[in-house]
């Protein structure tokens, strides 16, 4: 399935190879971003504490518990960045772009903590963790969708500046 929404995606009018490459470049500038003003928002990065978890629960050594921690954190990143990118290059409209960043931020704020508890199990156990002893989805209204609304904002950011580059280029 995901093959024939790539395959009709970059046949159509609204994708190609560059749009996704920039969403994707996009998506790892956000990425970095989001992990530095992460303490801004009161919480130690995300980073540092699955490389933590990769330590002392998988017994990986320091390095490669941060390698996996930044590489898992960037591609997450730049899938989040890639789906924006799609709707993005279907409706720029403000309104849509408003929807996304609010819909987003809410749904990776619901499921961050079980979803990042995931990936920790995942990765030290070296197998797929019961779903049902992941933690709760997160409803709290905070810090957390905050930060997750900034990194959507950034993206859309982004978007919209390389448009409009695009745009002047062409023009």
């Amino acid at each position: 399935m995901p093959v024939y929404i790539y395959t009709y995606l970059i046949k159509s009018k609204h994708m190609n190879k560059k749009t996704i490459f920039t969403a994707a470049f996009i998506g790892l500038i956000a990425s970095i971003i989001f992990i530095l003003v992460q303490p801004i928002f009161g919480m130690s990065t995300l980073t540092s504490r699955h490389a933590a978890a990769y330590i002392n629960l998988g017994g990986y050594d320091a390095t490669s518990a941060l390698l996996i921690s930044w590489f898992v954190h960037i591609s997450v990143s730049i899938a989040y960045a890639i789906l924006s990118g799609i709707i993005f290059s279907i409706n720029s409209s403000t309104l849509v772009n408003t929807i996304q960043v609010l819909v987003f931020g809410w749904i990776t704020t619901l499921i961050a903590t079980p979803a990042n508890e995931f990936v920790v199990k995942l990765v030290t156990m070296r197998q797929f963790p019961d779903i049902t002893t992941l933690a709760a989805l997160n409803f709290e209204i905070g810090p957390k969708l905050w930060l997750h609304l900034v990194f959507f904002v950034f993206i859309i950011i982004g978007l919209c500046l390389t448009q409009k580059i695009t745009q002047k280029a062409s023009a």
